[in-house]
């Protein structure tokens, strides 16, 4: 069967995909955004339903690895990764199992597939193995390929000495906000902090109130809204998941949500209600969820995952860069002109 026949609609891949995770999906054994349950939550909840999926197999029997594509309405012509605003990371399910020659049949199947003139990949860790497996693949299948930036991504190497130790080295003007924000919550009776872990009815309560807070707060509203509350019960069910929420005489005024994988601790949605900033709710909820993945699950990284925000820097101490892969059919003249576009593109933003 040729790559561009596997392309369904998104709740079939959402089953195939759960299907497949069952025999030999393991969320927790690496990037819980490069694992089966990911992209079926992600095909189920966050995508129009005229979008056409495919999971793509790049290893042979017994091998599991797979590409996971899609194609948008939209964007007539062109095949991507299966990814969005939710995506901080894209990569091949388990690449350490891709058999070179199935991934290039399938790009080559997908270049001589009537209609298709580019194919997207991103984000991609700019100097992972993943970006330049599957930069040797497009060109090995005919493509011509380029590369442009993403976003930045900030993080932190957990050093010996605990949850303290790390925020001791934060700036002082964060360490300062901190101290008076906790001294000033601590002289409220009715303060709480909770951080649910588990599925069961604490969890829906705390699903509710992560999504009032987000309401309430600067955010924009969530283009699909159960993309997040299947997230989180995805990652309670995995012991993955750990939402806090900080409240003050019974109202969440600030939540957020991590996950925890592979000695990773991953900052994923938080959120804030303006009108209890007095008390820098969010600042102490971070402070309180670093304590808790530091100190008890034992996690060697923390990860902002998307974006280059300033206050983020305050908590991270390093960071490096996602990027994308284009490719373009040259042999079709719209592939052609594409590769031009990109080109000049990148030739104009050298001499800015």
């Amino acid at each position: 069967m040729s790559a561009g026949t596997r392309f369904v609609e998104p709740l079939a891949f959402a089953r195939a995909a759960r299907a497949q995770a069952a025999m030999s999906g393991a969320w927790s054994a690496g990037d819980p955004h490069l694992s089966l349950p990911w992209f079926a939550l992600l095909a189920e909840t966050a995508m129009p339903a005229e979008a056409r999926l495919a999971l793509l197999p790049c290893g042979t029997e017994g091998r599991a690895a797979f590409l996971p594509m899609m194609a948008l309405p939209e964007t007539p012509g062109r095949v991507a990764a299966l990814a969005n605003f939710y995506t901080p990371l894209f990569g091949l399910i388990n690449p350490e199992q891709v058999l070179d020659t199935a991934l290039v049949q399938h790009l080559r199947e997908l270049r001589q597939a009537g209609g298709i003139n580019e194919l997207r990949f991103a984000p991609l860790a700019a100097e992972g193995q993943d970006i330049q497996l599957l930069q040797r693949s497009l060109r090995a299948a005919g493509w011509w390929v380029g590369s442009y930036f993403c976003f930045g991504n900030w993080f932190h190497r957990v050093e010996p000495g605990g949850a303290e130790r790390y925020l001791a080295g934060r700036p002082s003007q964060l360490r300062h906000t901190l101290q008076r924000a906790e001294r000033k919550l601590a002289r409220e009776a009715d303060a709480q902090l909770v951080i649910v872990e588990a599925p069961g009815s604490q969890l829906d309560d705390a699903i509710a109130q992560f999504t009032a807070v987000y309401a309430t707060s600067w955010k924009e509203p969530e283009p699909y809204p159960q993309f997040i509350p299947g997230l989180c019960r995805l990652a309670a069910g995995e012991g993955s998941l750990r939402l806090g929420v900080l409240k003050l005489g019974g109202q969440p005024i600030a939540a957020q949500l991590w996950l925890v994988a592979n000695a990773t601790a991953s900052i994923v949605k938080l959120a804030y209600d303006p009108a209890f900033a007095r008390y820098s709710p969010g600042t102490v909820l971070t402070a309180a969820l670093c304590r808790r993945v530091i100190d008890q699950d034992g996690v060697h990284t923390l990860d902002y995952l998307i974006g280059d925000d300033a206050y983020k820097q305050d908590w991270m101490s390093q960071r490096r860069e996602r990027h994308g892969l284009v490719a373009f059919n040259t042999r079709r003249p719209a592939g052609a002109l594409g590769a031009i576009r990109h080109l000049a593109g990148a030739w104009w933003r050298q001499r800015r």
